[in-house]
């Protein structure tokens, strides 16, 4: 018994550091890089039959008449309706990333996020492929509530540095109203400092302050140009 009981001890002592240490190796240490806590999928998800059935519906009664109006409006080449737009899964944790760190900067709350469908220009003023010109797309703006009502906004800096969230719908009111004073044309005064590049991911620069837009664009489109089949079934 002398014997048996350090060797007992030991064999003992052994199986509880072997076991302690399985079970740290088998639950990973929960960092600030885990997010939010998985509590099972989302109520929003749909099933593939369910997705199929309405990607079926928008070729029949959507990709279709864009296909043969826009080919009415030049018949010298074929058209073929954009079916999705793509962007890689690090960008949209980056594009995520940004907008948390601009709202806390302002101190706002952000309440959702619009996707609205858009169209590029037949004049090649927007984006920097000119493959997409006439092509759908769609772009994504982040919202909070203001005065009660939910609005898309972007980031205003001062000469200060201070940051205020400010509806997008304020400077779209500015342009309307500066259009209608303009008899239709606006002064170069009155146009809002985004312009075009309100669909940007990247800032612009302006006077002593800065406007920063939180409007994400700039997807890869499938078509154009043609691919071949994709997902579900379309060319």
């Amino acid at each position: 018994m002398k014997n048996f009981n350090p060797r007992f001890k030991k064999i003992l002592a052994l199986l509880v550091l072997t076991t302690a240490f399985i079970a740290c190796d088998g639950v990973p240490d929960k960092t600030d890089d885990d997010g939010a806590e998985y509590n099972g999928p989302p109520k929003q998800i749909i099933s593939v039959m369910d997705a199929k059935s309405m990607y079926d519906s928008y070729t029949d009664r959507r990709s279709s008449i864009i296909k043969k109006y826009e080919e009415e409006q030049d018949s010298t080449e074929k058209f073929y309706p954009t079916r999705y737009g793509q962007y890689d899964f690090e960008t949209m944790k980056h594009y995520m990333a940004y907008l948390e760190d601009q709202a806390k900067m302002a101190k706002v709350k952000i309440t959702g996020l619009r996707y609205y469908f858009a169209n590029y220009p037949a004049d090649g003023s927007v984006g920097d492929t000119k493959e997409y010109e006439k092509h759908n797309s769609f772009f994504i703006l982040p919202t909070a509530e203001f005065n009660g009502e939910e609005l898309g906004f972007f980031i205003r800096v001062d000469d200060d540095g201070n940051r205020n969230a400010v509806p997008v719908r304020d400077v779209v009111k500015r342009m309307l109203e500066g259009a209608k004073q303009g008899g239709g044309n606006m002064n170069p005064e009155q146009v809002p400092s985004f312009g075009s590049k309100m669909l940007l991911l990247n800032p612009v620069f302006q006077g002593g302050g800065e406007d920063i837009s939180l409007t994400l664009n700039e997807s890869h489109l499938v078509p154009p140009p043609p691919t071949g089949k994709d997902d579900f079934g379309g060319n």
